[in-house]
């Protein structure tokens, strides 16, 4: 069964953000459904919507996107879905 996770990044715009994200979601079998970018002043801002097998280890995948990414100045958030739904329901 699939399931969706959401996933933000911010942090100071550098070449290869966006490469080493989805490098690291090949390696997971990860498929990006949907994305959206944008760079506001030298600030960047990317919001994915992704979709993967229901037993992945979230906590797991963050912890290698961390990896992925820390040569650059950017934080990472994930969220599954049911708890981004429990979160936007009010």
């Amino acid at each position: 069964m699939k399931q969706h996770v959401y996933l933000t990044i911010i942090g100071k715009n550098e070449v290869g953000i966006i490469a080493s994200i989805s490098n690291c979601l090949l390696h997971y079998r990860i498929s990006i459904q949907d994305i959206t970018q944008k760079i506001l002043d030298e600030k960047f801002v990317l919001f994915m919507v992704l979709e993967c097998e229901s037993y992945l280890d979230v906590p797991n995948l963050q912890t290698h996107l961390e990896e992925a990414v820390r040569q650059f100045k950017v934080k990472i958030m994930l969220a599954q879905e049911d708890l981004f739904n429990s979160m936007h329901r009010i």
